[in-house]
């Protein structure tokens, strides 16, 4: 992606509350069911209080990826905000996590595309760090899925509220280590995944599974090629999972050992546009990603969308 562009730092946050998950969920409908599958994939989730709003949360993530950076806000150029549970049209959250963060000189906005915010955002970031000619970005994505999510159902079990972040950094030419995204749209899948309103229950397809692990395969699929790779040439996957379900199909559709993939759904629940990026930050905190791990990030959700990252930590 030229200019030298490397992840810093990441860091995460999660609500204070969490709970596991019941042994003796109900059943699911017939489309619920073909929608989820028969594991539910989710252990235990966090759920945000009143306090712990989508910025509140975004900033605290933001927070931890400076730390781990070795950064203070003042040296960010841009900040690029991804939401879309609690979307705001006017005015955006991202000038506002901003000046929250202590970044007063950084130009800060808000994305969406759903479940492919991260990699919308970094593929945002990385086009103005180069163009501008910046130093430092700052991306962030909080969601609260649990809260678009109809109560009662066996699927609501699976969202969850949280955030994550990722410090970019441009640096030597020859020093890259962001090498490849790809951001995809396809308007003939737009009704696979919707939730009307501000406040409207998220309504998904039987076909969501097959759909996301379609699209994200497509992703996939060109950056690779285009970077004269294959499957067998990546270290880690850390995919949006979305559902065990859909996780399990892209799993497949790409041709990679489940021993090789790293997700937070099961423990953390599914925080939409926060699930790769919070990943990340934990589990390089874990030691289970390590620095010179080449790692690829594929997405899909609703719009629809597909994505994929593909570099090196």
């Amino acid at each position: 992606m030229g200019r030298g562009l490397s992840f810093r730092g990441f860091g995460h946050y999660f609500p204070r509350h969490s709970e596991e998950i019941p042994a003796d969920l109900p059943d699911a409908p017939e489309m619920e069911a073909a929608v989820l599958g028969p594991d539910l994939g989710v252990e235990r989730r966090h759920l945000s209080d009143d306090t712990e709003s989508v910025p509140y949360m975004a900033v605290e993530a933001g927070r931890h990826a400076l730390r781990n950076a070795g950064l203070e806000a003042c040296d960010l150029d841009l900040v690029v905000f991804s939401s879309w549970s609690q979307r705001r049209y006017a005015p955006e959250d991202g000038p506002r996590i901003a000046m929250r963060l202590g970044a007063g000189r950084a130009l800060a906005f808000d994305v969406c595309a759903a479940c492919v915010g991260f990699v919308h955002s970094v593929q945002t970031a990385a086009a103005m760090l180069t163009s501008h000619r910046w130093r430092h970005a700052l991306v962030i994505c909080s969601d609260q899925f649990s809260r678009r999510l109809k109560p009662g159902r066996r699927g609501s079990y699976v969202g969850g509220d949280g955030a994550g972040a990722a410090v970019l950094e441009v640096g030597a030419p020859d020093e890259s280590r962001l090498r490849d995204s790809v951001v995809l749209s396809y308007g003939e899948h737009a009704g696979v995944s919707k939730a009307r309103g501000s406040d409207g229950w998220t309504v998904s397809l039987p076909t969501i599974s097959q759909v996301a692990a379609a699209t994200a395969g497509e992703a996939t699929d060109l950056v690779l090629r285009r970077n004269d790779m294959t499957i067998a040439d990546v270290d880690r996957v850390v995919p949006h999972p979305g559902s065990a379900r859909i996780s399990e199909e892209l799993v497949r559709r790409i041709g990679v050992a489940p021993e090789r993939v790293l997700t937070n759904l099961r423990t953390r629940g599914q925080t939409t546009s926060a699930t790769i990026p919070s990943a990340l930050s934990e589990f390089t905190e874990s030691g289970e990603l390590r620095k010179g791990n080449v790692i690829l990030s594929p997405a899909a959700g609703a719009g629809w969308f597909s994505g994929a990252l593909l570099y090196q930590l």
